[in-house]
């Protein structure tokens, strides 16, 4: 009853540069999704790649697949079944393999060679699992899988079918169990998706065909051309939005752009015929995002602070290696006892955590700072709500049971930039810090910056100093005593001026020489360079 009080809403927003997909849930922000037009994700693409170097020291290997990074392939993403495609098979050759998560022989006694799988030079067939982040290449498996509307088709005889994991209801698994024994073949299986639960036979049935013919045209290409080459592309974002991410319980799907609207029609009539008379065209002469009040949402969603209603608090921290979350009690101290109050404050943060977790599609290694509770069945009362609130997250999460401290370890499958790195840049002047040098820090530079020039000979005529605002005032509060001493003891007038143009760490020193034009002297601070001498001559005075 409670699911079905759900109101589920998709915008798809089409704009010059970018695809943007925002799912709400009575209105509420819960999924947001991504695509630059100029780079798109590669997730999902299937490649025929060359290997260009094999480090047994790292258990991989390093692929062209004709992008500018190379592609990592780990040892365990390496299925013997894989390095077979494109030589004839022997009649009757037995499954063999090794998946990601275990390694299996072959039947026929063959084993991967786990010291030195692959040689230089030699082309395989790969899938990209993980788009380029930072400075590492995309991440590629042999293990490749191919998706459709209710089912996932897995090429290889070792990969191992079945059901999903958010498909809980029992009966309903008997009966999908059903289905797969009638599709089982000795050379492919399948996956049954969430989408399959409760659909007709049939339909989850004519998935094959499809899957099948893809496979095959793959295959063909592989054997004909040559590498590195582009096999199977999957960058269709709207396909893939319907394919993966809408349902039939979507109440309204709406779209700003009359081409995507064609071709969502298109999609829905063929995969979801139910859903074609609930997409909508948004024609008003604004934002779509704004008018749905989904823009502030998303910048919400990169705050660093996140509020509860309770009065507490959850902080973001988000470096390279993990993420860092901490949840504090803030305005709230309750009326009762303090286990009571944390024990409610925790509850809530573990359901805004999960959702922002999605929201924000932070992946990696996460660590929650809940607060502190002695007793143990509080704190297994928030671990399970935690489980419980991610169980609609479609990325893998993994858990270790909250500690003594307060402290949950979790891993959330990363296959491509978090929400914050997608639609920011790093700060030019902080280097994504947030901070920048206190003032003093600033009137120290400055100060030996002009005693250098104080101590040339011959001495300067006279010395301007160029600097924000906010720092001149401060140094004009504090230091002025030094200023004026200088000027008196050297015998130079000192000035000061303020400029908005310049950032609140930047200063630049101009002088007047004896013998020359008047010269500056650009110290830039925010990028940490140290002034190393160089005059240059002031440009127009």
């Amino acid at each position: 009853m409670e699911e079905a009080s759900i109101r589920k809403t998709v915008l798809v927003s089409v704009e010059e540069n970018e695809i943007r997909v925002a799912y709400l849930e009575n209105q509420q922000l819960v999924d947001l999704f991504i695509e630059k037009i100029d780079d798109l994700s590669l997730v999902g693409n299937i490649y025929k790649g060359v290997v260009e170097d094999v480090v047994p020291g790292l258990q991989a290997a390093f692929i062209d697949i004709g992008q500018e990074r190379r592609a990592f392939l780990h040892y365990d993403d390496i299925l013997a079944d894989a390095l077979k495609v494109g030589r004839k098979e022997k009649k009757g050759s037995g499954r063999q393999g090794v998946t990601p998560a275990r390694k299996q022989r072959a039947s026929s006694g063959e084993k991967l060679d786990r010291a030195r799988p692959l040689n230089k030079g030699q082309t395989i067939l790969v899938q990209v699992v993980k788009d380029e982040i930072g400075g590492k290449g995309p991440r590629v498996t042999t293990n490749i899988s191919l998706p459709g509307r209710y089912l996932v088709f897995l090429p290889y005889p070792s990969q191992r079918g079945g059901i999903s994991r958010k498909i809980e209801d029992e009966k309903e698994r008997q009966r999908l169990r059903r289905i797969l024994g009638e599709i089982k073949s000795t050379r492919q299986s399948y996956i049954i998706r969430t989408a399959g639960m409760g659909t007709h036979d049939d339909a989850i049935k004519g998935d094959i065909g499809n899957l099948k013919g893809t496979w095959g045209g793959i295959l063909r290409k592989y054997r004909q051309k040559g590498a590195p080459l582009l096999l199977f592309n999957d960058h269709d974002i709207l396909y893939r939005i319907v394919r993966d991410n809408i349902t039939e319980d979507v109440s309204e799907i709406i779209t700003n752009d009359e081409r995507a609207y064609k071709d969502l029609r298109r999609i829905l009539r063929h995969m979801i015929p139910s859903l074609e008379g609930r997409l909508n065209l948004f024609s008003q002469p604004v934002n779509l995002f704004q008018h749905y009040d989904v823009e502030k949402k998303i910048q919400r969603a990169c705050q660093r602070k996140i509020w509860l209603k309770s009065g507490g608090y959850v902080v973001f921290d988000e470096t390279e290696a993990l993420t860092a979350i901490d949840v504090n009690s803030g305005r709230f101290v309750g009326k009762k006892d303090q286990e009571k109050n944390t024990l409610k404050t925790n509850l809530e943060a573990a359901k805004v955590i999960a959702r922002e977790l999605r929201l924000r599609d932070i992946g990696g290694i996460i660590v929650i700072d809940f607060i502190d509770m002695s007793e143990k069945g509080n704190r297994e009362a928030v671990e399970q709500e935690f489980l419980r609130q991610t169980r609609q997250d479609k990325a893998k999460i993994s858990t270790i049971p909250i500690s003594e401290f307060g402290l949950l370890q979790a891993t959330r499958k990363r296959v491509r930039m978090s929400l914050w790195h997608q639609i920011y840049e790093r700060c030019p002047y902080c280097g994504g810090s947030g901070r920048v040098l206190a003032p003093d820090q600033i009137w120290r530079e400055m100060k030996y910056s002009i005693l250098n020039l104080l101590q040339k000979t011959p001495r300067p005529l006279e010395i301007t100093v160029v600097l924000h605002s906010h720092t001149k005032n401060y140094i004009q509060e504090k230091f002025a005593t030094t200023l004026k001493d200088f000027k008196k003891r050297y015998k130079v007038p000192i000035t000061l001026l303020s400029s908005e143009d310049l950032h609140v760490e930047d200063f630049q020193v101009r002088y007047i020489h004896p013998d020359r034009a008047e010269v500056r002297i650009k110290e830039d601070m925010r990028r940490g360079n140290e002034y190393d001498g160089n005059e240059l001559p002031l440009e127009n005075g």
